[in-house]
């Protein structure tokens, strides 16, 4: 009987023994997190080889002068959504991506907008991307992209960033589905140099090879002229040049309407 009781009793306190000492292990190391500071911060831009809007160094600038500045920073106090928000509201970062790993490293993902046109109005220059997004141009980098200029219906103020209103969206949508198409065909966006505005809605486009002006018409219909185009190229110029024809009208269903240089009409 006393064997019995001996037994309980040490198996009692082997077994209280281990729970005091884990729980004692749990409050230290819940204590030395409490002290794990953020000590660096890594950037990484994840498109870099097609766009430099931004660099790490800036990125990196921009987090260590915020107020929440996370260098020195308790790991279990760094908010990772209001840097991500912050980060987010400049114009050139599409989506940032922030986490904090156990040894204080603040690592940042960041993806940068992608533009398809860019805009020369009163209000200033600004990027177009495929969310309709318009942001200012920056000085560190330029992307060539087709500049539309002229009489562009859009209300642009200097440094203006974010969506357009309701009723200009429709042209800009139309726009860049123009801007699309010719970012999916190297040699269009190649010859495309300029993109004027006419008047009356009409784009006019400025090519880098043949110095005609080509009257595309409306924002639609993109692929359709633009196979009218190209069977200019291939069964006009053959056969009369490149200098014949000054201007080339896509406007008009099933033909291609061109006017003759005037030194040419001899």
């Amino acid at each position: 009987m006393f064997r019995k009781i001996a037994t309980y009793t040490g198996i009692t306190l082997l077994v209280l023994l281990f729970g005091a000492y884990f729980y004692a292990a749990s409050i230290l190391k819940t204590r030395s997190r409490t002290k794990d500071t953020c000590t660096t911060i890594k950037v990484t831009i994840l498109d870099s080889a097609l766009n430099r809007f931004v660099s790490e160094r800036e990125v990196r600038d921009i987090l260590i002068r915020s107020e929440s500045r996370p260098i020195g920073c308790l790991i279990k106090d760094i908010r990772l959504n209001d840097l991500e928000q912050m980060l987010n509201s400049r114009s050139a970062i599409k989506r940032s991506d922030v986490s904090i790993s156990r040894d204080g490293v603040l690592s940042v993902s960041i993806t940068q907008r992608r533009p398809l046109l860019r805009i020369e109005s009163r209000g200033g220059g600004f990027y177009i991307d495929e969310s309709l997004y318009i942001f200012p141009l920056v000085n560190t980098f330029t992307s060539y992209v087709p500049i539309v200029t002229g009489y562009i219906p859009l209300t642009l103020i200097p440094g203006q960033r974010g969506k357009v209103k309701k009723e200009e969206a429709a042209w800009l949508k139309s726009m860049l589905t123009f801007g699309d198409y010719l970012s999916k065909h190297d040699f269009w966006n190649a010859q495309i140099q300029q993109i004027d505005v006419l008047p009356n809605g009409d784009l006019s486009l400025s090519t880098r090879v043949g110095g005609q002006e080509i009257i595309f018409g409306k924002p639609d219909d993109v692929a359709y002229k633009f196979g009218k185009l190209d069977a200019f190229y291939q069964n006009i110029i053959p056969i009369y040049g490149w200098n014949r024809y000054s201007s080339v009208n896509l406007k008009f269903a099933d033909q291609v309407v061109c006017k003759i240089r005037k030194e040419n009409k001899k």
